[in-house]
């Protein structure tokens, strides 16, 4: 009777220890929290492991915008408050808007938005619906 030898099967061992492998990558992977199953939600409800011995403020995260928030904003006169409830813009790009306005004077049409620093194309046609210039606003000096 002939004994079993790893030398005699090397295709099955090479084929199980690859197994073994992936088998110990997944498990420690979904043990971590960087797998999940299809089954789970994309957006657990618990809130995200902290390293052990440090306390770290959860960042509130920023409410989307909703169609009930948007409204139609004169580019020429919005404050930063009403040129952030448009699609796509922050703090920053607000700021910038009104910088833009102070430094070269009023928007003529509303696609000189674009050479604002942050506002492309794709930004522009987002925020297209939503953006109008007064034409009282535009030709009397404030």
């Amino acid at each position: 009777m002939r004994r079993w030898s790893i030398r005699q099967y090397p295709t099955a061992c090479s084929f199980g220890v690859k197994l073994l492998l992936l088998a110990g990558t997944v498990g420690f992977l979904s043990f971590a929290g960087l797998l999940q199953s299809p089954s789970q939600s994309t957006q657990s409800e618990a809130p995200p492991l902290q390293p052990a011995g440090r306390a770290f403020e959860r960042l509130p995260t920023p409410e989307p915008v909703t169609g009930a928030d948007v409204v139609s904003v004169d580019i020429n006169r919005g404050s930063v408050e009403d040129l952030r409830r448009l699609p796509g813009i922050g703090p920053v790009l607000a700021e910038r808007i009104l910088h833009y306005r102070q430094e070269n004077g009023k928007f003529v049409s509303i696609r000189d938005i674009q050479n604002v620093k942050g506002i492309g194309v794709k930004r522009f046609a987002q925020l297209e619906p939503y953006i109008h210039i007064d034409p009282k606003s535009s030709s009397s000096n404030d």
